[in-house]
């Protein structure tokens, strides 16, 4: 369905992503039926702002009409001491080579790489004329050169081709599907971070206010001591401090959202958005499942799956700490600034 691009091309506004977004994320199904999944919508945002008339005609036209997943290349295994927070580490290499680029390395946490068509590849440059620099490029999946070595069991399963480890062997990539210019590739990365950091606190919000529906739905019909649940007040007192967790949720989305559309990259306000968003849902997902008691660690409601989700969504796009640790880096140096 694609809802967040116009039949044009033309992304929504990022206020406008927010609803439907929101919305998809209601059912943990919902993201993958709408194809507003990541890593998928955060690569279409990436190539319908980098990509060239051509490139998008081959990768991202497929991807809006729904006949491809897609996968981006970027975090490197720890036991490496490969690119995860910091991109800066990246080790895997890419090289000049007459009309191709050759590139060589491992990547791990690679959402959707078993089953999908079409590949971000980002490495660093080897070439004299981007020595260090990132470069990004399209690539289509499979390709022998790449190979999944490992998809490790995780803590959530809504996302279709897991979290795969991979090995790039001699990837020969014809110049032409560079993304961008060679040794621009981490600010090409800047674009996507912010709104893709963004539409995860979209997704996951939606999924959330699900689960908490259900939750309400359980404390309104069981009842235990003589009454209802939610006339218990630790209980009703719960689901109060979810239903404000949920709105300041909704109007950090919609700020920083605003900050986007006004043409800013939004660094500062994302990880914020990340840190305050993810953290309130972890909260909510964490009470539905004690206001549900036994049922709620079961899976017969998504409440668990969600709490799950959740859990993960605190790591991925940068782990709270990481924010909070840019966040007071910007901190010291406005001080500076100010003196």
């Amino acid at each position: 369905m694609t809802p967040h691009i116009r039949p044009s091309g033309e992304h929504l506004s990022q206020r406008e992503t927010a609803l439907v977004l929101i919305a998809s994320g209601l059912s943990p199904l919902g993201p993958l039926a709408c194809n507003t999944m990541a890593p998928d919508e955060g690569n279409m945002y990436l190539i319908g702002h980098v990509a060239d008339a051509a490139l998008k005609e081959r990768f991202l036209k497929p991807m809006i009409e729904g006949r491809a997943r897609s996968a981006f290349f970027m975090t490197e295994p720890a036991e490496l001491n490969g690119a995860g927070s910091d991109p800066s580490m990246m080790i895997t290499t890419c090289r000049r080579d007459g009309n191709h680029w050759v590139v060589n390395g491992k990547k791990c946490f690679i959402t959707g790489v078993d089953g999908a068509k079409v590949g971000i590849v980002m490495a660093k440059s080897e070439d004299p004329d981007s020595l260090g620099g990132a470069c990004m490029f399209l690539v289509d999946l499979p390709d022998p050169a790449i190979r999944i070595t490992d998809v490790p069991n995780t803590i959530d399963t809504s996302m279709p081709g897991g979290h795969a480890t991979v090995s790039i062997d001699n990837l020969r990539i014809p110049v032409d599907q560079m993304l961008g210019e060679a040794g621009e590739g981490f600010k090409y990365a800047q674009i996507r971070l912010s709104p893709a950091r963004l539409s995860h606190c979209m997704r996951w919000l939606g999924a959330c206010i699900r689960a908490n529906e259900i939750a309400v739905d359980y404390a309104n019909r069981r009842t235990a001591f003589g009454k209802h649940l939610i006339d218990h007040e630790g209980v009703g007192f719960m689901l109060a401090e979810n239903l404000i967790d949920i709105r300041q949720a909704e109007l950090t989305i919609d700020w920083c959202a605003g900050v986007l559309d006004s043409g800013s990259l939004g660094t500062v306000e994302s990880s914020m958005t990340k840190v305050a968003v993810s953290e309130s849902l972890m909260r909510i997902a964490d009470k539905c499942v004690q206001v549900m008691g036994g049922t709620g660690v079961t899976d017969k409601t998504i409440v668990e799956q969600v709490f799950r989700e959740v859990r993960a969504f605190r790591i991925y796009d940068g782990p709270t700490e990481v924010h909070k640790w840019s966040l007071a880096k910007k901190i010291k140096r406005d001080w500076k600034a100010a003196q």
